[in-house]
């Protein structure tokens, strides 16, 4: 296919009747033929591919594989022919007014006859070229997408050393066929199957071991990542969490729309990353239907590049709990109750929570009263209980033991044990306090009658 000029490919490739054989020829109309014949029986001759990326091979090796796999062969072309078998190799009269002819008999069996046909069936033909198998088509495919952007090849110096070197070339991205891997393509020729979802066609060589049957960590890498950017919005959910999908993401070459579109399909459009510091924010996100991702289910690399996209924020930004004595400086600001605007109610709802902690809860506790007008009627931290009066109303303490004041005690004493309101171990602390002041009451009913008394 690399041939100049050339415009028609015939492969065929039987098996040979009653042996463990098949016979292959291979015919193009290249006008010029096969370049050099003496190159199909010189080992490591100079390749003429070698110092141009556009061309397959650069070993000057491959038809010579093929022909000491030969029991027999023959190469025909414009300048003669030559055939191979067990004798040796014999020079031939025969010529073609164009083109070359390859045509060899190598031993098979019928499976690996078969796995032949299926590797024949996975090229992709250039464009302008046409290919058959066996006198049928071989259907061009057509790519799903496409992008160009610089890649590593392979191109000899002026002493003929190959050299990597980085080159923009164009890369098509194509869908595999039913029972197909996702490969690597060079030209057009399958060289590393990837398992990925997509064959990634290489417009130029790529980097290649002697057996070309494998290429850098480093060069697979980018390429996956720019056929994320290139193909982001036909992945599915599946797609999403498959290694190659994930390590593409993880890459800082990956796109923002990429990384964002991936975030999506694995985690949903709700969702925050877990915030250590605000445990009760995962669990408000969580009953608000967010998805909390926590940190073993990225990379580091995905983690970094989530972040640079803004594709995923904390649940302590989302969903903050609540935070009476935030530190934030626009805050509103605490303005204690000195004890002497302290109400009789507020005093004995003071002595009535103290007391309540001690014989609950077997603590001693202080109580404050504040005047912020915050949004919150009381907090606890620290054995410190504080009542919010610009929110509860001077009223509110005139009735000790009401069932408003108990609620709203046993709530706050419940963060004695856990600060989570949605923990299971918060949850527990409430119906045992409430369970612990049922029995209270029926044990020491004048304590309360003491305090409604007053």
């Amino acid at each position: 296919m690399d041939a100049e000029g050339v415009a028609n490919v015939a492969i065929k490739l039987e098996p040979v009747a009653g042996q463990p054989k098949v016979r292959v020829e291979i015919e193009d109309d290249s006008p010029d033929g096969f370049a050099q014949l003496s190159h199909a029986w010189t080992l490591f001759a100079e390749s003429g591919k070698k110092g141009d990326p556009l061309l397959r091979g650069r070993f000057n090796l491959g038809e010579k594989m093929v022909i000491a796999l030969c029991d027999e062969a023959r190469v025909i072309t414009t300048s003669g022919g030559v055939r191979f078998d067990d004798s040796g190799r014999h020079s031939l009269r025969e010529r073609r007014p164009q083109g070359s002819l390859f045509a060899g008999v190598l031993r098979a069996t019928r499976d690996q006859y078969h796995e032949m046909c299926d590797a024949a069936a996975r090229l992709i033909v250039p464009s302008g070229i046409k290919a058959t198998f066996n006198g049928k088509l071989v259907v061009p495919r057509i790519a799903i997408a496409s992008f160009e952007d610089s890649l590593q090849t392979e191109i000899a110096d002026e002493s003929g050393v190959l050299r990597r070197v980085f080159r923009k070339t164009r890369v098509n991205i194509h869908e595999p066929l039913p029972g197909e891997q996702g490969c690597v393509y060079e030209l057009g020729v399958p060289v590393v199957e990837t398992g990925d979802k997509f064959h990634y066609d290489v417009q130029q060589k790529v980097p290649l071991g002697f057996e070309r049957d494998n290429v850098p960590p480093a060069f697979l890498r980018l390429l996956r990542v720019l056929a994320l950017n290139a193909t982001f919005t036909r992945l599915t959910q599946d797609d999403a969490n498959q290694p190659w999908a994930r390590e593409a993401a993880g890459d800082k070459h990956a796109s923002d729309d990429a990384i964002r579109t991936m975030a999506d399909k694995r985690f949903g459009e709700r969702r925050v990353s877990y915030d250590p510091s605000d445990p009760e924010a995962n669990s408000l996100a969580f009953s608000k239907g967010y998805t909390v991702v926590t940190g073993s289910q990225c990379s580091a690399g995905e983690w970094e590049q989530m972040r640079r996209a803004a594709a995923i924020t904390s649940a302590g930004k989302v969903t903050p709990s609540p935070k009476p004595y935030s530190r934030d400086p626009n805050a509103i600001p605490e303005e204690l109750l000195p004890e002497s605007e302290w109400t009789d109610g507020m005093k004995r709802t003071a002595e009535y929570a103290t007391t309540l902690a001690r014989r609950l809860m077997g603590v001693d506790i202080t109580v404050r009263f504040t005047r912020a007008n915050r949004q919150f009627a009381a907090c606890y931290g620290a054995r410190e209980l504080t009542f919010e009066v610009g929110c509860l109303g001077r009223a509110w303490f005139d009735d000790v033991g009401s069932i408003e004041q108990d609620d709203l005690l046993i709530h706050e004493f419940g963060h004695e044990y856990s600060s989570d309101h949605l923990s299971a171990q918060y949850h527990k602390a409430l119906t045992m306090l409430a369970a612990q002041l049922k029995h209270l009451a029926i044990e020491d009913p004048e304590l309360f009658e003491r305090f409604r008394a007053a």
